[in-house]
């Protein structure tokens, strides 16, 4: 006796086990018209466990298999985007197409941006392939057919976006010499040129249209340069009392110009990427989906991860760049804002997917959740608050905010901006009043 295993069969189809006899290459059963099936199993039978046991005969020769009845109908599933084989789905009268979804949906990605930066949105089973035509599939299929799973995609709006962003950053540096901030304008088109720059993944439709949002923000709150407008002598901090400017211009509450470190800007030397170690990305499935959510990690030539801060020298596409990094304890890159607990002073590490993604950020910021403008000390990168004087003017960087505005995200490592239109701490004031009375320009300048 000898126990054959079918597993499961499909209900759509009549299976038989045929006894041919004699050999593979010389049946007994060669010539006749008529090969008498095994009938000592039922596989229609609700009972059937997916094998039986048979007393078989040596030197014969045995089949197995099936055929379709006349009134299963035969429905060819093919992705639309490349044509692709997805399923063949073999349905009988009792059922319909609705029925075998998971068959043809169960590696499929409902919308995704890819590597051109094009979103993609599954609409649904289409009857045709080069438009979206819905397919019923909840009908009776009375003939053999070929459905196709279909794909909307944003190609002509991000080729919009990319035209209408490139012709902003042209307008914004043909007025950049006739604006009162010309570093605040300079830093919002420099972020929008690093939007468009992007590679592997490029710009989504949406990240450049946030981008144009920015940079036309920039535009309008830059201001005018006036020759009969000069810029104004700071006020002695008697005029101002405990919450005076001060003559630093490092900024911060704290009056410090730098970290508390022992490794300073001007003392550590570089570590050289590719020299003393490299790069190595610990998460490219997920970051394939979403690059800011890209797990770096800084490996040396003796296989320890960087911690802490780090400066990096590093060369990509002909462009060499020294500048600082952070890593966490585990050795993971951080990027967005982040809070040095050991000098309790914030900075901003790079988002921009330009090759030095988590770099160090200095100087003017316009931040692309909150929509405020930051600055960040030119030589330690620590964010600004308070009053601070800027390549001779001052602004106002606010010092107190009334709750808490950005919330850490622990399965991202992100600070996101959670309290919409509350002013986070560092965010400059513009066209207002200070607290302690003073009044800004349109360009956050004391007047």
């Amino acid at each position: 006796d000898v126990n054959i295993e079918t597993g499961a069969l499909l209900s759509n189809r009549n299976y038989a086990f045929y006894e041919l006899g004699g050999s593979l290459a010389s049946p007994s059963n060669a010539g006749s018209s008529v090969i008498n099936p095994y009938t000592g199993v039922d596989f229609t039978s609700t009972s059937y466990t997916g094998d039986f046991t048979l007393t078989v005969l040596n030197g014969s020769t045995y089949g197995f298999g099936y055929t379709l009845p006349d009134d299963v109908r035969t429905v060819i599933v093919r992705d639309a985007r490349d044509n692709r084989l997805v399923s063949t789905l073999h349905i009988a009268s009792t059922k319909v197409i609705e029925d075998y979804s998971a068959l043809y949906t169960a590696n499929l990605t409902r919308e995704y941006v890819d590597n051109n930066g094009i979103t993609w949105h599954y609409e649904g089973v289409s009857d045709d392939r080069n438009a979206f035509v819905p397919t019923d599939t909840t009908a009776r299929v009375l003939a053999d057919a070929t459905v196709y799973l279909y794909f909307s995609n944003d190609r002509a709006d991000r080729s919009k976006a990319v035209d209408d962003l490139e012709k902003l950053i042209q307008k914004a540096n043909i007025e950049l010499l006739g604006v009162a901030n010309t570093g605040m304008l300079q830093a919002a088109i420099d972020a929008a040129r690093a939007v468009l720059a992007q590679i592997n993944r490029k710009a989504s439709t949406a990240e450049l249209k946030a981008a144009y949002d920015a940079l036309e923000l920039a535009l309008k709150n830059a201001g005018k340069k006036s020759s009969d407008n000069p810029s104004p002598s700071a006020p002695s901090n008697s005029n101002r009392g405990s919450s005076g400017r001060g003559g630093s211009s490092s900024g911060g509450s704290s009056g410090s110009g730098g970290r508390t470190r022992s490794n300073t800007l001007t003392t550590t030397a570089p570590v050289v990427v590719g020299s003393s170690g490299n790069w190595e990305l610990i998460n490219p499935e997920e970051a394939s989906t979403n690059l800011n959510n890209s797990k770096w990690i800084f490996k040396l030539n003796n296989g320890e991860r960087v911690k802490g801060w780090q400066k990096l020298s590093y060369t990509y596409e002909g462009k060499t760049k020294e500048e600082w990094y952070h890593f966490e304890e585990d050795g993971i890159m951080n990027s967005g804002w982040f809070l040095d607990k050991n000098t309790d002073k914030w900075y901003y590490l790079s988002m921009d997917h330009n090759g030095f993604f988590g770099e160090m950020v200095k100087g003017w910021h316009l931040d692309a959740q909150d929509a405020r403008w930051y600055f960040l000390d030119k030589n330690d990168g620590h964010m600004f608050i308070s009053w601070n004087k800027i390549d001779g003017k001052w602004y106002f960087f606010n010092p107190t905010p009334p709750t808490q505005t950005w919330f850490f995200d622990s399965v991202t490592g992100h600070w996101n901006y959670g309290e919409k239109g509350v002013r986070s701490l560092g965010s400059m004031y513009i066209n207002e009043s200070t607290p302690d009375g003073y009044n800004v320009n349109a360009e956050g300048v004391w007047q």
